[in-house]
């Protein structure tokens, strides 16, 4: 489908509503290459869940109705498992946007107190189970599972802004992803992360505006709030931290467990 940035994926899910099935061979028949720069990293991960959110509007009658279709129960519980993290991604980015908006609320008038236990719980859950994938699944080692975690939450914005796009315009540019590329320099790498950064100086510049409210005004719920809004900003952090460190040529014999055999590891 020339209209679908992710064709592959989408030519998949029409084999399926052919009544077509798939089998799994567990030999590979070929290699590919990782991108080099954290980057490339995020433009191929923009184009994965902006396709995604291609496939799931043009196909929504396949996937949502009760009507028969070539694709069974346990297909479309598959392709929407597999997208519903993104989406979450997508609520989280706009619950941010709105958390920094009532933190400056809450700064002017201390009075106005608002805790969520979910972005809490979306955090832990995700964390959680990269944690658990990584080391059960894919057999990766301490060193490697902390920096494909950092990795992972590094395209929290990524994701959340493509999912957003997806589900509201279709005009993105398919946008094949550079490999074996220079590293980026470093004023480049933190280029690439402006968005990322200027949400971790909000969230982190609202954190210490409400540490400074009046003690009358205190409550244990707005230091939670702060809390919540400190645990917000790690994805942010991560991502300028994984562009800073991408943005360095590191010797071959660090390779085998740095954060370019991570980015691997996270694909997978």
């Amino acid at each position: 489908g020339e209209w679908c940035i992710t064709e592959d994926a989408e030519l998949g899910l029409r084999i399926f509503e052919a009544g077509y099935e798939a089998l799994y061979l567990s030999y590979s028949y070929g290699r590919g290459l990782m991108p080099d720069t954290f980057i490339d990293y995020k433009k191929q991960r923009l184009r994965w869940a902006y396709g995604a959110m291609q496939i799931l509007r043009r196909h929504t009658t396949e996937l949502f109705s009760t009507k028969s279709s070539g694709l069974t129960n346990g297909q479309r519980y598959h392709f929407l498992a597999g997208w519903l993290p993104w989406v979450a991604d997508g609520f989280n980015l706009i619950f941010n946007l709105a958390a920094i908006a009532w933190s400056v609320a809450m700064i002017v008038s201390p009075t106005l107190v608002m805790f969520s236990v979910l972005p809490l719980s979306l955090f832990a859950f995700k964390l959680s189970k990269m944690v658990y994938l990584y080391r059960s699944r894919v057999k990766a080692n301490l060193r490697q599972t902390v920096a494909a975690a950092i990795a992972g939450l590094a395209l929290s914005h990524t994701v959340g802004l493509a999912t957003l796009k997806g589900l509201f315009t279709d005009n993105m540019p398919f946008v094949r992803t550079p490999k074996m590329a220079r590293p980026s320099a470093i004023l480049q790498a933190l280029a690439a992360v402006r968005e990322e950064s200027l949400m971790l100086i909000s969230l982190i510049s609202v954190v210490i505006m409400l540490s400074l409210v009046p003690r009358e005004f205190g409550s244990p719920d707005l230091s939670i709030w702060s809390v919540v809004l400190t645990i917000q900003a790690i994805p942010y952090a991560a991502a300028v931290l994984v562009s800073f460190v991408s943005s360095f040529r590191w010797p071959a014999r660090l390779l085998g467990g740095s954060i370019k055999r991570n980015v691997y590891v996270h694909e997978v």
